[in-house]
């Protein structure tokens, strides 16, 4: 643009203000001059190292171009039609003491003033008038014409004014029915104008937002969406020149429609909105000028969810363990899953289009699979075991659920079969059965099958009215083979005694290992008590020839005591306990012999007294002392902590076994006082090694009258508060039989325990009364495998011994419990723990229980110094 240089810049602008929040700064000015009609409202921008001047309003509709950007080629645009008003187009401009000025020749260049505006002379207004009047009279002459003319045209008016009004009737009638139409659409509508504002929605949108049409006329489109759909929608569009008011109008407008789905924030429940597809499409005049745009929502919140249903059912029946087979009505495979495949072997491609039978066993027979359909086709569904076949050949047993799928009419469409393979569960069953029936050294029954059995023999007896009668064996010197050759000895010595029972029995008959070296047998259906003694001399013959253990020639003998059925007792408890007195009777009186229960028995409970006061004496004098047995990591070998064993070196006597004592202590009430004795002795040794080494933890035995004793969960606080001792440090052990003399109220108890910080521990673990069916209830830390099953293991890992041992292990794991294996005496038997990752060992491969000063020295001093 090229300004004239004569140019007298003489206009000044009245008002002017600096716009800095533009882009570029401007002024907004107002420009008074007698050549203009009006003021005009001008922007002022710095140009070329001068300054150039524009109407603030666009020519075409008159928009406010105050804030419009400048275009990088000096251009603005409007942002309401996109007319473009370059800044060369508009009247210099220049500053004076912070004054702007202009001149009519510029304004006359940028077409703001025409050329006439300017001042006139006197001859030129005279002439302008002449042609004033003149124009003057010719007007009034058309007027005479228009006013002969428009008294016609009123007729006319008149006549159209009536069309119109019909018309307009019309036209008020189909917005009616367009209305009526609408608000029967079960979509939701909108119409929105240019600026993005609601102008008119239909009965579905109040229906199903909550909104009445008072809240959302002239309200934005754009608070239906939420805020994060909000800001996604506007990432898609590009950099536009003109701010954006609304972002859904601004995507429709990108494209001329637009489609997707979206959330609308409902009124009533904004936490829980419903998800709708949106269509928008954009709404021209007749003229083709931009009035606005309609959209319509379809919810598909339902269509959605049931999507999200198949796909997560898809993705169930694809990653489920479980074998997933669809058949039709006639058991023809329609589809299978990974798991069905990798269980029975068959591939997908194998299994389509086949029969179930395809997995038939032949293992159930046909009233089997009557049942099956009968329950099927009844009920809809069936559950149970059922043995299937491999594509090997191999059956196995399945945990199988078919359910059947029907259509709205009621008929059966297709059955969906999911199955399990139980074959491992089955194995475990097995296992956990044999441990807690039988036991694990001898393979005999244990004390719980025993009693089983007995039981049933005296309700068999009482319904035949016969007699029968238990032999309590309890093995002499047995002591001396552990002591002397180890307890891998012993072990082997009552393998052999065991075989040795059960080759002179008859099948009827029944021999268990109760624990230790005590055996017993049930001989049912006897005639004649002479048959009893006779098999009573035999076993003691028996037991007194030589056993071969290794290159060794042990010699032991049996003591053994009789009950008779019903003579000496009509139950379990009674005949026991007379079996077992004269046991007592019979090793009292020189060993190697029997001897059967008498009611004037009265030695035996004269000896028991002496041993009772024997007990109580040794307490008041403090002969008992504290053994220590050290456990350590299976894997590194380091000290974790000991188990305190109780002894007694009585005066004259000498060290008393505790089996000897402890039973008499828990018969006659003695076991409280010197259980609190342990406690405290404990606690206060404990205290001593933890200051040396922080981490040590001393294990010590809880009676079951200890346990269940009432103020036993106040004695422990009051005891670990005197003492000072941390229970963290303490490790209390209980064993199976403990527990199951009252199960509720030892696991109220052993809660507590836990609760005050001490460690719980499960001692002996696989005998006596087997308590695995609440093994996952008891609130226990740790689980110690009794030392007959690892002293069972002889360096062969796939022994019975070994499985035995690695499913206790397993089951420790998978409840997270601690395993300490006691009783380890080889490295064969710690390589076997080892391997199967057992925590902690205790045995003779470590050390026997040690005197605590000896333990100090031996074990705690060297793992401090080390």
């Amino acid at each position: 643009m090229n300004f004239k240089t004569s140019t007298t810049f003489d206009i000044a602008f009245e008002t002017q203000d600096f716009l800095e929040h533009c882009a570029p700064p401007r002024w907004q000015a107002r420009l008074a001059h007698p050549s203009l009609s009006r003021s005009l409202e001008m922007l002022i921008f710095p140009w070329n190292e001068s300054f150039v001047a524009i109407p603030s309003r666009c020519p075409h509709e008159g928009f406010d171009l105050a804030s419009c950007p400048l275009t990088a080629d000096d251009v603005l645009v409007c942002p309401q039609h996109g007319a473009r008003i370059p800044l060369t187009s508009g009247c210099r401009v220049i500053r004076r003491l912070n004054v702007f000025y202009t001149s009519l020749a510029s304004l006359r260049d940028a077409g703001i003033l025409s050329n006439d505006g300017g001042t006139a002379t006197p001859s030129e207004l005279q002439d302008e008038l002449d042609k004033l009047r003149q124009s003057h009279l010719q007007q009034e002459k058309q007027i005479h014409i228009i006013t002969a003319s428009m008294n016609a045209m009123l007729k006319d008016l008149e006549q159209q004014k009536a069309e119109l009004k019909s018309k307009v009737n019309q036209q008020h009638a189909l917005n009616r029915f367009v209305a009526r139409i609408m608000d029967s659409m079960d979509d939701l509508l909108f119409v929105i104008d240019t600026q993005g504002l609601i102008t008119r929605i239909n009965r579905a949108v109040e229906l199903e937002l909550g909104y009445s049409e008072t809240e959302l006329l002239h309200s934005p489109i754009d608070r239906l969406l939420p805020d994060n759909e909000l800001r996604r929608l506007d990432a898609l569009l590009p950099e536009l020149p003109w701010p954006v008011k609304s972002v859904m109008l601004e995507a429709t407008r990108l494209h001329g429609n637009y489609s997707a789905e979206h959330t609308l924030i409902g009124a009533s429940t904004p936490h829980s909105n419903g998800i709708y597809f949106l269509k928008s499409s954009l709404l021209h005049s007749e003229q083709g000028k931009l009035e606005g745009a309609v959209l319509t929502a379809l919810n598909i919140t339902e269509l959605k969810h049931r999507e999200m249903q198949l796909r997560l059912n898809a993705k169930v029946f694809e990653n489920s363990s479980e074998a997933i087979f669809i058949t039709d009505p006639n058991a023809i495979i329609l589809e299978v899953n990974a798991a069905f495949c990798h269980i029975t072997g068959y591939s997908r491609e194998e299994a389509l289009g086949q029969h179930t039978r395809l997995l038939k066993s032949n293992m159930h027979d046909r009233s089997f699979y009557a049942n099956l359909w009968g329950s099927l086709l009844s009920r809809g569904y069936w559950k149970g075991e059922i043995w299937d076949r491999r594509k090997n050949g191999e059956n196995f047993p399945m945990l199988l659920s078919i359910n059947a799928v029907t259509d709205d009419e009621g008929r059966v469409t297709h059955f969906v079969s999911v199955s399990t393979d139980i074959s491992q569960q089955k194995q475990t069953e097995q296992e956990l059965k044999s441990l807690a029936y039988y036991d694990v050294l001898t393979g005999l029954p244990n004390r719980f099958l025993f009693k089983e059995r007995f039981e049933h023999e005296i309700l068999s007896a009482q319904r035949n009215n016969s007699r029968l009668a238990l032999f309590f064996i309890d093995l002499d010197h047995f002591k001396n083979i552990n002591d002397t050759l180890g307890h891998w000895a012993g072990d082997a010595l009552l393998q052999i005694v065991s075989n040795r029972l059960q080759n002179c029995l008859r099948k009827s008959d029944t021999v268990s290992r109760l624990g230790g070296d005590e055996f017993t047998v049930i001989l049912p259906g006897l005639n004649d008590t002479q048959d009893v003694s006779d098999l009573a001399r035999k076993l003691v013959e028996l037991m007194t020839k030589p056993i071969p253990i290794q290159e060794y020639q042990v010699y032991i003998g049996v003591s053994i005591g009789i009950s008779i059925f019903p003579d000496d007792g009509q139950d379990y408890d009674t005949l026991t306990k007379h079996a077992d007195t004269a046991m007592y009777v019979s090793k009292e009186r020189g060993r190697g012999t029997f001897r059967y229960f008498e009611a004037g028995m009265t030695e035996a409970a004269h000896q028991r007294l002496i041993l009772e006061n024997a007990l109580r004496h040794g307490l008041e004098k403090q002969e008992f002392e504290l053994y220590y047995q050290p456990k350590a990591d299976c894997s590194s070998g380091r000290l974790t902590g000991a188990e305190a064993l109780i002894r007694w070196k009585r005066p004259g006597i000498g060290m008393v076994p505790p089996d000897q004592f402890i039973p008499m202590a828990e018969e006659t009430g003695l076991i409280l006082a010197l259980g609190d004795w342990i406690l405290r002795t404990g606690f206060l040794q404990a205290k001593q090694w933890v200051a040396q080494f922080p981490d040590f933890r001393l294990a010590l035995n809880l009676s079951a009258k200890q346990l269940l004793a009432e103020d036993f969960i106040e004695l422990l606080q009051r005891m670990s508060k005197e003492t000072g001792v941390t229970p963290g440090n303490i490790e209390l052990e209980v064993t199976e039989s403990t527990i199951m003399k009252d199960i509720e109220r030892a696991t109220q108890q052993l809660r507590q325990i836990r609760e005050l910080g001490f460690y719980v521990a499960m001692d002996d673990f696989g005998t006596g009364y087997s308590s695995l069916a609440y093994l996952q209830k008891l609130p226990i830390q740790v689980l110690k495998i009794d030392r007959s099953f690892v002293q069972a293991y002889h360096d062969d890992p796939g022994s019975q011994q070994a499985a035995f041992i690695n499913t206790i292990v397993s089951m420790g794991h998978i409840l997270n419990l601690k395993v300490v294996a006691e009783g380890v005496e080889t490295e064969a038997q710690l390589n076997l723990l080892r391997s199967y990752q057992c925590h902690e060992i205790q045995g003779y491969l470590l050390s026997p229980p040690l005197p605590g000063h000896t333990f100090e020295t031996e074990w705690l001093a060297k793992q401090v110094d080390g």
